[in-house]
């Protein structure tokens, strides 16, 4: 009975293949739940400031759920007029004809936010942060991320193939 020898360059692009799958799904998942509420009003975002350090770092990726009501100290991402989607945390909570508003602030910031958040413009609580997952989203949604994790993955596993067919026909 002859043993067969592992061949450590098919060992590597398997398994270069297998995480790149893997880093591909979770991308998906990631994409899915930024943009949609299919994962029970759980949403994703990209944190791209650092004005939430050392608690939310930029590059991280938090995961939001709305809630029936928000407390002090609670993390939540708003929309802030001209100023656009923001996570800060809430330092003050009060009401003003009939409309409960939050007064917020980055925790490296070193004043309060000018102006206040409405609950209508309150998208979620920061339920969980995901460190430095963001920059791996970030680089995948590059030209150079999808050069390095579709196109030269693509071409190798095709080239892979070819060299399988090639060996089959000759040999």
């Amino acid at each position: 009975m002859r043993r067969q020898s592992i061949n450590p360059f098919k060992l590597i692009m398997e398994l270069a293949a297998w995480l790149i799958l893997a880093s591909l799904g979770l991308l998906i998942v990631f994409t899915i739940a930024s943009n949609t509420e299919v994962f029970g009003g759980y949403k994703s975002y990209l944190v791209q400031s650092g004005s939430m350090e050392p608690a939310i770092m930029t590059g991280d990726i938090i995961v939001i759920h709305k809630q029936g009501s928000y407390a002090k100290n609670d993390v939540i991402t708003f929309l802030a007029p001209e100023k656009g989607i923001v996570t800060h945390r809430i330092i003050n909570i009060f009401e003003e004809k009939n409309t409960t508003l939050f007064n917020t602030k980055g925790d490296a910031n070193r004043t309060d936010d000018s102006g206040n958040a409405s609950l209508q413009s309150v998208f979620g609580k920061v339920v969980f942060v995901i460190p430095k997952l963001g920059f791996f989203v970030g680089f995948a949604q590059s030209l150079p991320g999808l050069i390095a994790l579709i196109l030269i993955p693509a071409g190798v596993l095709v080239l892979d193939e070819l060299v399988k067919i090639v060996k089959e026909g000759f040999g």
